[in-house]
């Protein structure tokens, strides 16, 4: 074990035996202060629907759900998924959970990976013939992900970084005869993080892609045999020179054309077609032009293709047939965020995710036969656990936009308590979301539903270096730019005071991840300006100290994340940027939480800020930090126990320092 390390253990040591901080397992904790006619943050945090639906060739559908407290794969024959009624068969049992299935193109197996406690080293399953669980994988150390299947479902391809912790090269797995070994081949070795995006029938040419950021990947055409990659660029008239983020979604039928997603156009991301014979592109949909595309699926089948577009952080699907790219009519779907789960047998399933729907899905199956006007109506596959509470009660977020300190527009959803107006400030969370290459967007959340019954009002900024808003919007943030986001975490809560909404000291920052460091770097950008708003803050796995940060996370994240905070040769710079150095700013309290096996940002980040903090509050008891660490968990909390004890906590701690007067 290096000294660093050491280090932060026994540091970690000396703060959980003090007070104020909690790791699991704890006794069950007194339930937080509530209103009478609110249900509890149990019932809340229990509400569930079983999601990532699949639905067979038969009718038999896939789920994915958590009456245990932690994600298992479940069968349901009728083809039906209720979370309140049961009658599912359990099909995976690890203790962890898992972190992911994909099922054949025929049906005919299904893949599983899961990882140990948060690690993220995930290892890939196979459901056995009679249900039994088959490794396929068995490294620990290393990471794999099921990236795409061979045409006729008599293999699977996948990545893995077991050659190179920091690079992920790809491999083809080919089933075998019961009793038998499969056989597992390399076919892409190479510097970088790689997967297989869909292969030609006879898995002669595959279509692949590098990821190096949010705002940079490629897209080759790989020979199977002899190992060759050939790029295939989007260029179009007038495009300025520079990066792009292109995406492969597939082969269209003849398997002469590809069908990508790329920003060279004006930032968002459009579909595009490319010939393989003469490079020319085109633009298939153009009256999908006004949005950007979040997802885009071809059927394993290339009749049918689905289109999500983020419009406004909402998701509105459509569906198209090709290779002619003709409309076809869909049933009337409530606004919300839109998700596509699966497209085969001309059957697409999607879920719906808003205030009131809890990830429901439905699915339609298309006529051979469909007239322009048709009537149709969507199945629906999923149902909600709703704990008793009427869902249909809970309150919608309204779409506001405020200036910035430099007249930049920002986009925010402010969910506000029953009766709340203009002019009776409430105690308000303004919450950060993770990436920075991330959207909020207006989901479902049980959380946010149980503060605004509260009396809390809750607001989710997308600041500069969000997706959904185009490239240039997405990298406003980008390296020597990365504390003008910081700036507009604080003036979203600026624009609550000024509106009436809140008052000063009575907002809190929460965030997790990259929202972990917003909600860490907004506090000491609060204090820049004299007049500070913030009276609270929460930091869930959050950045606090880009050098050690980078020095620690998992190696093949470093890559990525250099990219987007900057290198690790320029240290006076991440340090400029890291709350760490300037905690003598943060003059509020703080509720830490972070997992013990969190490979992305380190255990380390969430122990330096709680032992500086606890430094500086030696002569101020109330500014001592709280901390909590789960050691079973990783990069956020997946099991049911350990949620609810933290957000009984983080109510706790809202309740206690910008709640009431």
């Amino acid at each position: 074990m290096s000294p660093a390390r050491t280090l932060v253990l026994s540091s970690l040591a000396v703060l959980l035996a003090a007070p104020g901080t909690w790791a699991q397992p704890a006794p069950s904790p007194t339930p937080a202060a509530q209103s009478a006619t609110t249900p509890s943050i149990e019932r809340f945090l229990k509400i569930r629907t079983p999601t990532r639906p699949t639905v067979l060739p038969d009718g038999s559908l896939y789920v994915v759900d958590w009456p245990d407290g932690v994600n298992q794969l479940y069968r349901s024959r009728t083809g039906t998924a209720d979370a309140s009624a049961g009658g599912l068969e359990r099909v995976s049992d690890f203790r962890d959970g898992i972190s992911g299935y994909s099922v054949a193109p025929n049906g005919s197996r299904v893949l599983m990976t899961a990882a140990v406690g948060g690690n993220e080293n995930t290892q890939i399953y196979m459901v056995g013939p009679a249900g039994e669980t088959i490794a396929i994988t068995d490294n620990p150390k290393v990471q794999h992900a099921v990236t795409s299947w061979v045409h006729d479902s008599s293999g699977f391809y996948y990545s893995a970084n077991d050659t190179s912790p920091n690079d992920f090269y790809l491999y083809r797995y080919d089933f075998a005869a019961p009793g038998q070994t499969g056989k597992t081949t390399r076919i892409l070795a190479k510097e970088g993080s790689w997967s297989v995006q869909d292969a030609t029938e006879d898995g002669s040419m595959l279509l692949v892609q590098q990821y190096k950021s949010a705002s940079d990947t490629t897209v080759y055409l790989l020979d199977a045999a002899s190992g060759e990659l050939k790029e295939l660029p989007i260029e179009i008239p007038g495009a300025q020179p520079g990066t792009r983020a292109n995406d492969a979604v597939g082969f269209l039928p003849g398997e002469k054309q590809v069908l990508m997603l790329s920003d060279i156009a004006d930032g968002r991301r459009q579909l595009y077609v490319k010939d393989l014979a003469s490079g020319a592109v085109t633009q298939p949909i153009s009256r999908l032009g006004n949005f950007e595309v979040d997802s885009a699926s071809i059927s394993h089948e290339k009749d049918l293709l689905a289109v999500v577009t983020n419009e406004d952080g909402y998701g509105v699907l459509h569906l198209f047939k090709v290779p002619e790219f003709s409309a076809i009519v869909l049933p009337p779907i409530e606004k919300g965020v839109v998700s596509l789960s699966d497209l085969r047998n001309r059957t697409i399933t999607w879920t719906l995710s808003n205030a009131r729907s809890a990830n429901v899905a439905y699915s339609y199956t298309v006529p051979t036969q469909v007239g322009e006007r048709a009537r149709v109506q969507a199945t629906q596959r999923t149902f909600t656990d709703t704990q008793g509470i009427d869902l249909k009660t809970f309150q919608l977020p309204e779409l506001v936009r405020y200036k910035s300190f430099d007249g930049l527009e920002i986009p925010a959803f402010v969910f506000l308590p029953k009766g709340a107006a203009k002019g009776t400030p409430v105690p308000f969370v303004v919450n950060y979301h993770g990436g920075p290459e991330g959207q909020h967007r207006p989901s479902f959340s049980a959380v946010i539903q149980y503060l605004v019954a509260e009396g809390y009002g809750v607001m989710m900024p997308n600041v500069r270096g969000s997706t959904g808003y185009g490239r240039s919007f997405q990298m406003l943030d980008d390296y020597k730019n990365r504390w003008n986001s910081v700036k507009d975490g604080v003036e979203a809560a600026r624009w609550l005071i000024g509106e009436g909404y809140a008052a000063p000291g009575k907002i809190a920052t929460y965030g997790g991840s990259y929202g972990g460091f917003m909600s860490v770097a907004c506090l000491v950008e609060d204090q820049n300006s004299g007049k500070p708003v913030f009276g609270a803050g929460i930091d869930i796995v959050g950045i606090v100290n880009f050098q050690t940060f980078l020095e620690r996370t998992a190696g093949y994240r470093r890559k990525l994340r250099e990219v987007e905070y900057g290198p690790l040769t320029d240290p006076e710079f991440l340090t400029s940027i890291s709350p760490l150095r300037q905690v003598e700013k943060i003059k509020v309290p703080m509720f830490i939480a972070h997992g013990f096996n969190d490979p992305r940002v380190p255990i380390d980040e969430a122990v330096q800020l709680a032992m500086a903090l606890r430094a500086q509050a030696k002569d101020n008891p109330a500014l001592m930090p709280q901390l909590m660490v789960f050691p079973d968990e990783g990069h956020g909390f997946a099991k049911l126990d350990n949620r609810l004890l933290y957000y009984d906590r983080m109510v706790r701690f809202l309740d206690q320092h910008i709640a009431g007067n």
